[in-house]
């Protein structure tokens, strides 16, 4: 999120996190010195994500205590014993491709709060792509996850149906934007209603 009339919408729908990417090479990228005041959250209910990639330790431990981060979500190649760091301030949130990383999956368990399982890219970051579903009936995680990858307008129906004990629930992004970083308010609470039915 950038944008904060944009979010005040967003969080009218109740969602449970809402992400800024700290991230320079986003298009979602909050910007070197974002306004604190975009960061004011409307209830407790709703986590504050900041979205990491490779950060040095020290900046992401800043932008926690200026912006009051809850979550850390962790796109790089961040070590167990980077996350360790971290998880005594805040909850983690390791991005991994469940498939080729299997052995990270159980290296990170007793570290990190949850795994977030996207497509595998050719850098860092989401690729608006999804991955085959159906694999993970054959993935196991030793921690709730929350899916990614490609998630559309028309998928809730096909969500509700993943049978899988550890999928706690989904982040949405590129499919759900009018713009990077400006959120479809109607596409999500149309979205949001049918995948909480």
């Amino acid at each position: 999120m950038r944008d904060p009339e944009n979010l005040e919408q967003l969080c009218a729908l109740a969602p449970e996190f809402v992400g800024f990417i700290f991230y320079s090479r986003s298009k979602r990228f909050v910007g070197n010195s974002p306004d604190s005041a975009l960061f004011q959250i409307p209830g407790p209910e709703i986590k504050k994500v900041g979205v990491f990639v490779n950060e040095e330790i020290s900046r992401v431990r800043i932008a926690i205590q200026k912006y009051k981060l809850e979550v850390v979500q962790l796109h790089g190649g961040e070590s167990v014993e980077y996350c360790q760091s971290l998880a005594e301030e805040v909850r983690v949130l390791k991005v991994l491709d469940p498939y080729t990383q299997q052995t990270g999956l159980e290296n990170y368990a007793g570290v990190v709060d949850f795994f977030l399982f996207d497509t595998p890219g050719e850098g860092y970051g989401g690729t608006g792509r999804k991955f085959d579903w159906n694999l993970l009936k054959e993935v196991f995680s030793p921690l709730p996850f929350l899916l990614s990858g490609g998630i559309a307008p028309g998928d809730a129906g096909t969500i509700r149906n993943i049978d899988h004990k550890q999928l706690m629930g989904i982040d949405l992004n590129s499919r759900f934007e009018l713009a990077p970083g400006q959120k479809d308010i109607q596409a999500l609470k149309e979205f949001i209603l049918e995948i909480r039915k």
